[in-house]
Order: C-alpha cells, then structure tokens, then sequence
C-alpha cells in the first residue's frame, strides 16, 4: 500500500457514518491543492467498503459571467463573493439530503465553458444512508457553514499551486498579474473573514501528492490518527 493509499484510508476512517440520514461531507481549500482528485478517491474507497457514496462539485455552480464578475474582472471580493451559486446547490443537492428533504438530487446547475445554465438535467433518488461528498472552493461559505457534517480542508503552498493554476488553467505565469491576484487575493479574504482551516475535521497537506500528510488542528498537538473528534461530539 503506498503512502497515499494509507493517508486516504485514515481520512476515510475519520468520516461521520450515516446513522438513518445522509452524511454532507465538504471537501474544501483553496484554487488546484487537489480537491477533486481527494474527492474521487475517497468516494472509490468508501463505495469499496460498501458505503452509497454521491459525488458533487461546486464547479457545476458557478454563476453566469455576468453575475462573477459584476465587481470587476479583477476583483479578488468578487472572485470569493459572486463565483457560485449557493441558492441553487441548496436546493438541488443540499435542501434535499436534509431533514426534510424528498432525497431527489441533481448534481448539475451550470456549464462553465459555454457559460450557460443547464436545463433538463436528470434528477435521481437516493437512500438515507448516502454520504454526499461535495468538492470545491469555499465550500464554508456562511450560506452552507452550518449544513456539513464534516470537513476536510486540502491545502499546498502557493508557490505549488501557482505552477498547477498556470500549467491547468493557462493563467499568467507573473504572481502579480491582476488575474492571478484575484485569486490569491480572494483566498485571503476568505481565510480571514471565515477562517475555514481552522473549522476543519481533517487537514490534508497535499504539496507532494505522492506524500500527502495529515497536520494536526488548532489546539491539537498530534498529527491526526484514525479517530478524530467530530463536529459537535
């Protein structure tokens, strides 16, 4: 088993089960630290272990263009305040995995590339005892803080992630081009207005991929290990 293998089987380990209800699990950090692929990962590993799992992301709730960048192209608080729809994720995934809710989902809002809102996409029912595992940025926003039942926080260094951001994204390759700083700008509003690392279960330190590391919580002395305090425990 290789090291990732092993870091990924203990977050796993240190996820709530669901108990007659769905389990919301946010997958949260900052622009290319590796989300989606922690998200896939997990949710192969959970199913192996015969856990229902179901997969978002935020990136199927952008806003439309108009909307993102009604600040400004630049605007690094409108990168953190206008990116994604959180009216429409509430109530197509979240509304409908909570107390009251029908278990009817759709996981699709938004077409990045074209920039247009989908129509028609599926609905689809699921059991009581799914766990959601939802990746993306800001996934503590104020609207949908108090909605997980647990969160797993990935993060790099920028110096890391700003060679992933221009090689996936085509970003600028100068740290200090306007594009570039909303985003770094925006990550910083959202670190000091939220303060979502701290509110995390679990932190994944993910610079090298291949040895990712799991770092200790504010007031924890130790690395995590299998059985973590959870959220209201």
């Amino acid at each position: 088993m290789s090291r990732r293998e092993k870091v990924i089987g203990t977050v796993a380990d240190a996820l709530p089960q669901p108990e007659g209800r769905p389990v919301l699990i946010a997958i949260d950090g900052p622009d290319a630290s590796g989300k989606t692929t922690l998200r896939r990962e997990l949710a192969a590993l959970l199913r192996k272990r015969g856990r229902d799992v179901v997969e978002a992301s935020m990136d199927d709730f952008h806003h439309q263009a108009d909307h993102r960048y009604r600040q400004g192209r630049t605007s690094a608080r409108g990168f953190w305040e206008d990116s994604f729809d959180h009216e429409a994720f509430i109530a197509k995934v979240l509304d409908p995995l909570g107390p009251d809710g029908d278990r009817v989902v759709s996981l699709r809002h938004h077409d990045l590339a074209s920039d247009a809102l989908l129509d028609g996409v599926p609905e689809f029912s699921v059991r009581d005892d799914v766990t959601l595992l939802a990746d993306g940025l800001f996934m503590q926003h104020p609207g949908l803080a108090d909605r997980w039942d647990a969160v797993v926080w990935v993060e790099a260094p920028y110096s890391v992630r700003f060679d992933r951001m221009v090689e996936r994204d085509g970003l600028p390759r100068d740290p200090e081009d306007p594009l570039q700083r909303r985003y770094f700008d925006g990550q910083l509003i959202y670190r000091s207005e939220v303060g979502p690392r701290e509110r995390a279960l679990v932190i994944l330190d993910n610079t090298d991929p291949a040895r990712p590391r799991l770092l200790p919580r504010a007031g924890d002395q130790d690395a995590p290990r299998t059985a973590l305090g959870l959220r209201g425990a």
